[in-house]
């Protein structure tokens, strides 16, 4: 998949969900991209995508700090949980592929149970 073909998914996913107010373009290249969803001034969604080497990464930040990610590194994937954003889950729930719109709903579910949304 080409980055511009990730650029037009992640707007088309993004746009789903009411809590993503914008989507932006922080950098992109022919192999390499990276989003960022806004929720607020102090909260969003980092999507980085590297065509070649198979990289996916979703980071929820919030003031500065990731506060849950998924990443996927040459097709094994890890979680990094909340409350624990710094650890890598490698089990099996952890372990599990996700997609940007699996991700999304997560996302909702902690930010609804930090009183972020």
């Amino acid at each position: 998949m080409s980055t511009d073909a990730v650029e037009r998914e992640v707007q088309r996913t993004a746009a789903n969900w009411a809590f993503v107010r914008r989507v932006e373009t922080v950098d992109k290249t022919d192999a390499a991209i990276k989003l960022r969803l806004h929720i607020d001034t102090d909260c969003f969604i980092q999507v980085y995508t590297n065509t070649r080497k198979q990289i996916i990464s979703y980071a929820v930040v919030f003031n500065r700090a990731r506060i849950l990610g998924r990443d996927c590194d040459g097709g094994l994937w890890h979680r990094h949980p909340p409350g624990k954003p710094d650890q890598h889950d490698f089990s099996p729930d952890g372990q599990r592929a996700v997609s940007l719109d699996e991700f999304l709903k997560e996302t909702q579910q902690i930010l609804q149970d930090k009183g972020l949304l």
